[in-house]
């Protein structure tokens, strides 16, 4: 690859006149154009990319933050059906994606700052969001376009999209209260995470609507991973009496439980039915296979780049703050509840307690 300053000495003319006549510009001999343009092609000239982002004020990069530590729920295969949604959507708007890592520690804000103070994307998507959320007030403080892959406790400020846990867990309470079960149980990764809430809430609203009681032993966090589940298995089969059904949203949580259950001589849906609540594509290999609710993560990545690409085109990389602020109030953010659909499997009976 060569650059401006090659192919302007290869054809022997000032560099001014060769960007020119690579922007079209209308003051340039449609002859010299054209030669320009083939010796451009011949020679594999190649733009440079930080220039003409100055000079246009867009990077045409859109930056996604993405937790990665030991304890993150997220970068699996759930993340990689997203990410395949998001970079084909984003691609037919001719943006790139740029992921940039999370440390793992508590500093959320840091990996965020460094990457728009420098300038270096157009828009971002905060992934794992909490309830409160520190980067949704720094974003909005700058007014600088951005989504969130998942809601906060603000979310009617902010543009997101994210699956309707509250739909799986109440559909998944209702199932198993239909084949008798009365006694259900949670195990949830002990992360701050806005998701877990709403299982957790939505666990108990479904409960108490069915005036089943919800007992503190039933609903258990305990860190990811299989260690964890293995705990989280461990206090629910201690507890007395015993659930007769859990639902789990971890797939290490699920791979645990089936794991302790056939070491204490009990059958995974059999004597303890397990209803997953959106895990990511390990659990597909459980024996006897884990009944779920399940989403559309592709197209969710593809809801993503909608949004991301509406919040740049409203807010105007090239407006003040104040306007851009302005223009963002007067409209409506994409907001978006990705329907979730069940998937039968062998790991839900009918209670036998």
């Amino acid at each position: 690859m060569i650059g401006i300053r090659d192919l302007a000495r290869h054809l022997d003319i000032s560099i001014g006149t060769v960007s020119r006549a690579l922007n079209d510009r209308a003051d340039v001999n449609p002859l010299t154009r054209q030669r320009v343009r083939e010796a451009a092609a011949k020679l594999g000239y190649s733009p440079n990319q930080s220039g003409r982002s100055l000079r246009r004020g867009r990077t045409d990069l859109i930056a996604m933050i993405v937790p990665s530590g030991s304890d993150n729920t997220l970068i699996n295969t759930v993340f990689l059906s997203v990410l395949d949604g998001l970079k084909r959507r984003l691609g037919e708007h001719g943006l790139d994606l740029a992921i940039f890592l999370e440390s793992g520690g508590n500093d959320r804000l840091g990996p965020l700052r460094r990457v728009t103070e420098r300038g270096l994307a157009d828009a971002l998507i905060i992934a794992d969001t909490e309830g409160v959320d520190p980067r949704v007030d720094y974003l909005g403080k700058l007014a600088k376009p951005f989504v969130a892959f998942g809601r906060t406790r603000r979310s009617a400020r902010h543009a997101w999209v994210d699956p309707d846990f509250e739909a799986a867990v109440e559909g998944a309470v209702e199932r198993l209260v239909a084949l008798g079960h009365r006694r259900i149980g949670l195990a949830l990764p002990d992360l701050s995470r806005n998701y877990l809430d709403l299982v957790a809430t939505g666990y108990r609203r479904a409960m108490r609507t069915r005036g089943l009681p919800v007992d503190d032993c039933w609903d258990v966090r305990r860190p990811s991973g299989e260690r964890g589940g293995l705990d989280a298995a461990d206090a629910l089969l201690g507890a007395d009496p015993r659930p007769t059904a859990v639902l789990v949203s971890e797939s290490m949580h699920a791979v645990a439980l089936y794991r302790r259950l056939n070491e204490v001589g009990l059958r995974p849906g059999q004597d303890i039915s397990i209803l997953g609540l959106l895990p990511e594509a390990r659990a597909e290999y459980l024996i006897p296979t884990l009944t779920t609710y399940q989403t559309n993560w592709t197209e969710i990545g593809e809801r993503l780049a909608h949004a991301v690409t509406t919040e740049i085109a409203a807010a105007g990389t090239d407006r003040e703050p104040e306007e851009a602020t302005a223009t963002k109030l007067a409209r409506a953010r994409v907001q978006y509840k990705m329907p979730v659909e069940f998937s039968p499997g062998e790991s839900v009976n009918r209670s036998i307690a």
